[in-house]
């Protein structure tokens, strides 16, 4: 009962102060009362403090099998191994509602501190308050709709439950979430930014680079999370793919798309030294879809893998996004003569190929959402059931990807004022000329799929741009190697070819992939797909937490390999365990599809052979990478921006 009242009292603290501290800094700001500003902050701290009383009960009550509280008992177990009883706050409904609230309460505490210098309080302090009005919110869910500190009702139950199977099998589960959540909850920081700004009429450059290097920050950690949730997937659901287009999986590219679009919005901005409407339409629309989601995975509107189905705080979320939304176009009105409209630009040249960039990336948004909300509307209005699949997304999706890997590799070559044809011919050339020869290799190795082919051509095209852009960057850094790298310019395009890589490995894998099924007995080997499985038995493991059921399998002659179905606790059903064997140039994916009904008789293997899967994993990592050292580049160009690095030392940039 302990656990109970300290993590309930934590939400109170929470609640309480985060409410006050939000009227005060807005109205603090209102009437430029610099000691209301500065106690509201103190408060929006100690309700971020509320949080953190409220997740040390709810970790303590996990770790020591605390089963007097209900969510305990639904999502723990005395067999639950530590990590799993640690990550099993975020394994439901109200639990990861209390990580929304932490992280919220993180990002007003990052806030306060980074703006601690700052001469202009008041916009500071509205930023704050905004920030302040999304904390309390979940933090009154919590205490007043979700709490997961409510006891168990009747008997306290000598064991509980468990978490669900498949958040107790893959320990990724320990960071996916976190990373994923740091990035959806960031997005409110650069909208909360932007607001202020506009409201206050500080919207000057330095803000708006502020502005940008937050949206940088939070798209970084939204972009790890998106990363290891399709590595999760691959590597725990056993159908072999790592995107099926599930909702809860568009629920976190929204809002990553529309960031990523902003980050190439501003770059006008900043040139121009004034915001445009459509870079505030993205960050606002970055951070709305960041709540829509929240409703379509806590809500039970959509059915996902991911989704909690249990829940009735559907009214409520729906109605925090209405909220969000009507204030969005409300002071988009507001502030109308302190927004840029849309100026026109050459069509050959930077700003012109970075607006076509941004209108594909709202077609792709557009085209996402449609598909999730369909199922909504077709039940809402029709009473039928729908589920829109992969053939939808992939008919509009790949279409528009390869223009925009086309855009990727002309944009850097284009000025930021009109181009010259010619001029544009001669940069292009080196890697025009690279693109052909690998078209031409691919074809006569006997690709013959047109959307392959492009796919290698304008991927080879942008890895061969970047890779002179980041040459030429290095080159001109006279001396000064890590600021040419951490440079815009530089991350950027290492960003460019992440996106190149994966578009090679998706290619490969969607043409040239394979997936069936083999009938085999103990000792038998088959060929398959251009592999060589050898059946040796199965064998039964228990530990403490789970009894698996696993085939012995040897592939092409190297490792053995153990797919598995797996039972946990006390779950009914059990759950398929592949197992990979990961290659450069391809994978082999295992499962049990049918088990044996005696030790030696016959056992029903899945198989997928996945070409250059590897490269997509890879390619993820190196689109982090430049991500990262984006990062890193804000401290740097800070850095030049106070004098501390000569102006010969700052590398020429060219950004996309």
């Amino acid at each position: 009962m302990f656990d109970a009242a300290l993590g309930s009292a934590g939400l109170v603290l929470a609640f309480v102060f985060g409410l006050l501290g939000t009227l005060g800094s807005l109205i603090g700001a209102y009437q430029r009362n610099e000691r209301l500003m500065s106690g509201a902050r103190t408060l929006l701290l100690i309700g971020f403090f509320g949080t953190i009383v409220s997740t040390f009960a709810m970790e303590q009550a996990l770790v020591s099998h605390d089963f007097s509280l209900a969510y305990v008992v639904a999502n723990n177990s005395k067999e639950t191994p530590l990590l799993f009883s640690i990550t099993g706050m975020w394994s439901a409904l109200q639990g990861s509602l209390l990580l929304w609230a932490i992280v919220q309460g993180l990002y007003i505490a990052l806030l306060a501190f980074a703006m601690r210098h700052e001469a202009d309080r008041r916009t500071g302090s509205v930023a704050l308050g905004i920030l302040g009005v999304v904390f309390t919110y979940f933090s009154g869910l919590l205490l007043f709709a979700a709490s997961p500190f409510l006891t168990t009702v009747g008997t306290i139950p000598a064991d509980g439950r468990g978490p669900n199977p498949l958040l107790q099998d893959y320990p990724l589960v320990a960071i996916h979430p976190p990373m994923l959540y740091m990035g959806f909850v960031g997005m409110s920081v650069p909208f909360a930014l932007l607001s202020a700004a506009l409201i206050t009429g500080r919207l000057n450059n330095d803000w708006i680079t502020r502005v940008r290097n937050w949206s940088l920050i939070t798209w970084v950690f939204l972009t790890i999370g998106i990363v290891l949730g399709a590595w999760w997937s691959y590597q725990v659901l056993g159908w072999g793919g790592y995107w099926a287009w599930d909702p809860v999986e568009n629920s976190a590219l929204l809002p990553w798309l529309c960031g990523i679009a902003f980050i190439h919005s501003v770059l006008i901005d900043r040139r121009r030294k004034r915001m445009g409407i459509a870079s505030f339409s993205l960050v606002s629309a970055a951070f709305a879809l960041t709540i829509l989601g929240t409703y379509f995975t806590r809500s039970g509107v959509l059915q996902s893998v991911h989704a909690f189905s249990d829940s009735s705080l559907g009214t409520v979320l729906i109605l925090f996004f209405v909220a969000v939304v009507i204030f969005e176009i409300g002071l988009s009105i507001f502030a109308a003569d302190r927004l840029m409209g849309q100026a026109r630009f050459p069509l050959l040249s930077r700003p012109g190929s970075l607006l076509i960039n941004n209108a594909i990336f709202g077609l792709l948004t557009l085209v996402i959402l449609a598909g999730t909300v369909y199922p909504l509307f077709a039940h809402y209005f029709n009473h039928q059931t729908v589920d829109v699949g992969a053939p939808f997304f992939d008919a509009f999706v790949i279409p528009l990807f390869l223009v925009l890997l086309a855009i990727m590799a002309i944009g850097p070559w284009l000025n930021w004022r009109r181009t010259p044809p010619e001029l544009i011919g001669q940069r292009l050339l080196l890697p025009g000329a690279a693109a052909v020869l690998v078209v031409a290799i691919s074809a006569f190795a006997g690709v013959t799929a047109l959307a392959t082919l492009g796919a290698y051509a304008l991927a080879t095209f942008v890895i061969v741009s970047s890779v002179i852009v980041i040459y030429g960057n290095l080159a001109r850094s006279s001396g000064r190697r890590a600021s040419a790298l951490v440079s815009r310019s530089s991350a950027g395009m290492l960003t460019h070819i992440g996106v190149a890589i994966i578009a090679i490995g998706m290619a490969s894998a969607t043409t040239f992939g394979h997936q069936g099924s083999v009938k085999m007995v103990p000792g038998q080997t088959v060929h398959v797909y251009g592999q060589t499985l050898k059946y040796e038995g199965v064998e039964t493991v228990v530990t403490p937490a789970k009894t698996s059921f696993e085939a012995n399998v040897v592939v092409n002659g190297g490792n053995t390999y153990h797919p598995a179905i797996t039972q946990f606790g006390t779950y009914a059903t059990a759950v398929g365990t592949p197992s990979v064997n990961v290659g450069l140039t391809r994978d082999v994916y295992l499962t049990i599809d049918a088990a044996p009904t005696t030790d030696k008789g016959p056992i029903t293997l899945g198989i997928v052979v996945q070409p250059l899967i590897f490269w997509l994993w890879a390619g993820a990592g190196v689109m982090v990478l430049g991500g990262l050292l984006s990062v890193v580049g804000i401290r740097e160009q800070n850095r030049r921006r106070r004098g501390n690095l000569p102006a010969s030392d700052t590398p020429v940039e060219v950004t996309v």
